[in-house]
């Protein structure tokens, strides 16, 4: 039985008959409901111009024709809206949410994946792992209103969490921040004491580190924070909070004094490695002329 084919609004993936309702077999959606009839004789699958407008308007590169009297779709741009779909997942997963942005362009905003990546792109993450660890007003952006209009009881459910948690580290993240009162004002011990209050109260959260290693800089001139950043670069929200670190170089987001910290301990650890090169190479050479000394002498009491 020849009839039209469609895919996900949600996933994009190709949606099969099952009674009287297109349903995706990869998320399980329903996308419009059909009812059979019959077009010069034989039997197709007739969808009301209506209902069908409202299931395909997201889709590009769309082709009409016009079948026994009854405007019918096909669909000839899913392969390259879902090119465009993988390809920006894949940039966000390499932190180049720009890129994605750029990628996504021209697909329209009445598709739930779509909208979806351009929300993550917005803020930075790569999955709603570290969005749900984004600070700040979610519901604010309006590709978070799309995709909750878009998405269905519990995908905006799902998003709905996620902002409340969002809400939630923005609440954290300002009352971590006002231990950075305490270091301006120079109260360095009062300023170590606070962050480590709040490293007490959240230990996962990368800003409470940040602020007491940055306070210990500020504390001791010969604090050593090797052992403090192997806690603030574990924590889950640090990619989303200061970037992805290069090479064991810190991301430029974390605090200056922590940055300069470490680069003056490795400064002095590179001096300290390039003298003790120096001084095994002056022992060997030290060494090899005392051996060259003792031979010589050997050899001058041999032929005298």
């Amino acid at each position: 039985m020849p009839f039209v084919q469609m895919n996900c609004r949600n996933c994009g993936a190709p949606l099969e008959r099952q009674g009287d309702a297109f349903v995706c077999g990869h998320c399980g959606a329903k996308v419009v409901r059909i009812l059979d009839a019959r077009i010069d004789g034989a039997e197709a699958v007739a969808v009301s111009t209506e209902e069908f407008e409202k299931a395909v308007q997201e889709q590009k590169n769309i082709a009409e024709a016009e079948v026994g009297g009854g405007l019918h779709r096909f669909d000839f741009g899913s392969g390259l809206l879902n090119a465009q779909l993988k390809q920006a997942a894949m940039l966000l997963h390499d932190g180049k949410a720009n890129a994605a942005e750029e990628v996504l362009e021209g697909v329209p905003d009445t598709v739930f994946a779509a909208e979806r990546l351009r929300l993550l792109a917005e803020k930075g993450a790569k999955d709603e792992l570290s969005l749900s660890f984004w600070a700040g007003d979610l519901r604010a952006s309006e590709h978070f209103e799309r995709v909750t209009a878009l998405g269905d009881f519990e995908q905006k459910r799902l998003y709905e969490r996620i902002a409340a948690a969002c809400e939630e580290n923005k609440r954290i993240a300002d009352e971590i921040a006002e231990g950075y009162a305490l270091l301006k004002a120079q109260a360095y011990g009062d300023a170590v004491r606070y962050a480590a209050v709040m490293c007490g109260f959240y230990p996962a959260k990368s800003r409470a580190w940040e602020l007491l290693i940055a306070a210990h800089c500020a504390a001791d001139k010969e604090y050593d924070p090797a052992r403090d950043l192997e806690f603030l670069l574990r924590c889950p929200d640090f990619e989303m909070n200061f970037g992805r670190p290069l090479s064991g170089v810190l991301p430029q987001d974390v605090n200056s004094l922590i940055r300069d910290r470490v680069r003056s301990i490795e400064s002095k650890k590179q001096r300290s490695a390039a003298l003790w090169k120096k001084a095994v190479a002056a022992a060997v050479t030290v060494a090899g002329l005392a051996v060259l000394a003792l031979v010589w002498a050997l050899l001058e009491k041999l032929l005298s």
